[in-house]
């Protein structure tokens, strides 16, 4: 079921998506609500499920995660879903896991430390027997990242690229991948 957004509403949540640490105060002003009413519409928000939580936006790079990568996988047929989920549970790299439609199944995106980590990290997925393919992809960097909201410009700390130019490369790893049924 949608949830209908006033334009309050989808002002507040895009003072959110570029500063979810603003105090109600803040965000009341920016939105023309007293403190009271915007805590009540945050709150609103967050039980009808249109706003899923709050999250920290780690620096990769600070935290040793060098290498971004995209891993397409074909899982073996007849595969649980489940099996697979758990098995990247175990995988402290793996930020995101996408069941995709064509010639594979998932698309994960991948944080490793390097070379070494992401193919150990491979190593590790065909050797369970579930995974039939992968093929992997470094990313060198984004020339544009979407914000949560759609429109709210990206405020996100930047990088710098090996090429030197500055890049949102944010990590926030959910404590279970992105994976339908989970």
């Amino acid at each position: 079921m949608s949830t209908t957004l006033d334009a309050i509403d989808r002002a507040l949540v895009e003072a959110l998506c570029a500063d979810g640490r603003a105090s109600y105060q803040d965000l009341g002003k920016s939105i023309g609500l007293s403190p009271t009413a915007t805590a009540d519409r945050v709150r609103r928000l967050v039980r009808t499920g249109v706003i899923r939580g709050f999250r920290a936006v780690v620096d990769a790079e600070q935290v040793g995660r060098t290498l971004e990568a995209g891993v397409d996988v074909r899982l073996e047929i007849g595969t649980d879903r489940e099996e697979f989920a758990a098995l990247l549970r175990q995988h402290p790299a793996v930020v995101e896991a996408v069941h995709v439609t064509g010639h594979f199944d998932y698309q994960l995106r991948v944080l490793c430390g390097g070379t070494v980590e992401l193919d150990a990290l491979l190593g590790s997925l065909k050797s369970h027997g579930i995974v039939l393919a992968s093929s992997s992809t470094a990313f060198r960097g984004s020339i544009r990242s979407a914000s949560a909201s759609g429109s709210a410009p990206d405020r996100r700390p930047a990088f710098r690229s090996p090429a030197g130019t500055e890049q949102p490369r944010p990590i926030c790893r959910p404590l279970v991948p992105s994976l339908p049924g989970t």
